[in-house]
């Protein structure tokens, strides 16, 4: 699966790595559990926003760092690359559209 909690925690998993540190460590930087580090890693869950940017500054790391590291993954399809470039340079009421407009797109793809 290449969903984007999998992508975000393939590459959180990449970046601890990268820095040699533990799941229990960043865990206690962050101030949740290791269980939720590794839920995160695996994709289970999406991190928090207070806790992405605090896995960030465990991890020494920025969101251009972040987002430059998907962009270089190679398991991630092209048309999923070329939509995250996208996405980024839209205002948050463009942002919120296109929330409203995937949402309702799942919904369909439910029925």
């Amino acid at each position: 699966m290449n969903n984007s909690k999998v992508i975000i925690g393939r590459t959180i998993k990449r970046f601890r790595q990268k820095k040699g540190v533990t799941q229990l460590f960043l865990a206690e930087k962050v101030g949740v559990s290791e269980k939720q580090i590794s839920k995160i890693e695996t994709g289970i869950h999406y991190p928090k926003f207070e806790n992405f940017v605090k896995i960030l500054e465990a991890l020494d790391i920025t969101l251009k760092d972040f987002a430059d590291d998907i962009q270089q993954d190679k398991t991630i399809s092209q048309s999923k690359k070329n939509f995250m470039k996208i996405t980024n340079k839209l205002s948050d009421s463009e942002l919120d559209i296109l929330t409203t407009i995937a949402k309702q797109i799942e919904k369909l793809k439910k029925q």
